[in-house]
């Protein structure tokens, strides 16, 4: 992970300035303790470390940055910004690049992560809430596997863990939340 040359450097400074401008976070504050990644509940599943993902950010390596599942496994429970000794917001920064991944329209090589995240956004978006039933059969059928989970629902339906209906609160205001922000983003 060596700099090659000057214009290496400049990338560097175009990536770290651009999370720096998103989101008032210095990339280069991160001293590689670690501590971020011994903490994520995630990680099992992510390509890379955050702590990794914060040194390819550092380093101006967008592909290993954007293109990992990292930045799409988050879970954005910000155990790591708090674990953080330099006071760094990682789940912030982690936010951003996938932004920036969005905005780039970048090929992602696991797409079972953005799946679940455009599902479960529709569904807070038009019930208020998430309803696990609908969340759990619709990524099942967009996955190919509608019958999957079948055993285990009916198992907690009886249990009383899961309701067969959604419960909807308020869905008029939370489509006017999501309205305002689509307006901010633009």
């Amino acid at each position: 992970m060596k700099i090659a040359d000057q214009r290496d450097r400049r990338v560097i400074s175009d990536l770290a300035k651009e999370v720096f401008e998103r989101t008032g976070e210095n990339v280069f504050l991160c001293y590689q303790c670690r501590k971020c990644a011994a903490g994520c509940p995630n990680r099992t599943f992510m390509d890379s470390t955050p702590t990794e993902l914060m040194r390819y950010l550092q380093l101006g390596m967008v592909d290993e940055a954007m293109k990992g599942n990292t930045i799409w496994y988050c879970l954005s429970c910000h155990t790591c910004s708090a674990r953080c000794p330099q006071g760094i917001d990682i789940a912030h920064i982690l936010n951003t690049v996938r932004m920036l991944g969005h905005e780039k329209r970048l090929k992602v090589k696991t797409n079972s992560a953005m799946l679940f995240g455009r599902v479960w956004m529709r569904m807070v978006k038009y019930t208020g809430r998430v309803y696990e039933v609908g969340l759990i059969g619709l990524l099942n059928l967009l996955r190919g596997k509608p019958l999957r989970d079948l055993p285990l629902g009916i198992r907690m339906l009886k249990r009383g863990k899961l309701r067969l209906l959604p419960s909807i609160t308020r869905p008029l205001s939370t489509m006017n939340m999501f309205c305002r922000a689509r307006k901010l983003d633009r």
